[in-house]
């Protein structure tokens, strides 16, 4: 009886700090979404993306700290700094080319030939070297591409105003983050079949489908909330939206929980109680931020 009150106490802790954090993340979202609508400018969307890059970088190299190659992995968070210097100031004057992806393809050939260079010094020990240079690589196309980049190219991509960017944006976020809470409620309520219990065994085949659910009220609330920001958005895009990106967070999720299990690690961080670390609450983001970016780029935008 002592054993299972202490359970419920725990889960009623966790339950109250994963509130706190999420309320107070939200709190940070709405600041920069307001500030930014408000004012027509990128600049707080530019500097919560520097934060929650460089953050999600450091807690890259964290995660990965058992493994050969630190150096690269240093070398590749100093490129991703040099990166977001070179992306973020050219997005906040308007002048980041649509569709060319030239800071991402220096950022990725400076990690990829620097890590390279950086292994010279070590002897060859079975596969360190390449496991090395693959982390290296792997931790700039994470964190600095699949999210930082992403999110800002979509905040420019639509074509009315940065005010329809960040709703835009606000509208990923949330069909995202409802995938997850819809997986959770409805998996907790009446999950039952196991979908990937060798990476994620609290996972159902039930939540996923009632996430499906979750994702289009998500999409459909924000696209009537966003109005006229949102017009050029037509409906049956958004039911496509709510579907790619519900599918897409899925999989992000899923591909975090596999880098911890390989790494043999709990929570990407402590940052943010109840919930983890910014990887962990950047990781449906970082698949669903790029299939919004080309379905809106090459789907929605030649039929404008």
């Amino acid at each position: 009886m002592a054993s299972a009150s202490s359970k419920g106490s725990s889960r009623a802790a966790s339950f109250k700090a994963r509130l706190i954090s999420t309320f107070l993340l939200w709190g940070i979202v709405a600041a920069a979404f307001l500030s930014g609508t408000l004012w027509a400018t990128p600049w707080p969307l530019g500097v919560l993306v520097v934060v929650f890059t460089v953050l999600g970088s450091i807690e890259f190299l964290t995660l990965t700290k058992g493994e050969p190659g630190k150096e690269c992995r240093y070398w590749g968070l100093i490129v991703c700094v040099g990166f977001l210097g070179m992306l973020v100031p050219q997005a906040l004057k308007g002048s980041l080319e649509d569709g060319g992806f030239l800071p991402e393809m220096v950022g990725l050939l400076a990690v990829t030939v620097g890590s390279f260079v950086l292994r010279l010094r070590f002897p060859i020990e079975e596969d360190a070297s390449v496991k090395a240079v693959t982390l290296a690589v792997l931790g700039f196309v994470y964190v600095p591409i699949l999210f930082g980049s992403f999110i800002i190219r979509l905040a420019l991509l639509p074509p009315t105003s940065i005010e329809s960017g960040f709703w835009l944006i606000l509208l990923v976020v949330v069909v995202a983050k409802f995938t997850d809470m819809g997986a959770y409620l409805v998996g907790t309520l009446i999950g039952r079949h196991k979908a990937i219990p060798h990476i994620s065994p609290a996972k159902s085949w039930e939540g996923y489908i009632g996430s499906l659910f979750f994702a289009q009220g998500g999409a459909f609330a924000i696209h009537a909330l966003g109005g006229a920001h949102l017009a050029w958005l037509e409906v049956h895009h958004v039911v496509a939206l709510g579907m790619l990106l519900a599918l897409a967070a899925m999989v992000g999720d899923l591909a975090e929980s596999i880098l911890k299990r390989s790494l043999q690690v709990k929570d990407s961080g402590q940052l943010l109680p109840g919930i983890g670390g910014i990887l962990d609450l950047i990781d449906s983001l970082c698949f669903a931020l790029p299939v919004a970016y080309f379905y809106v780029h090459l789907v929605v935008m030649p039929t404008l």
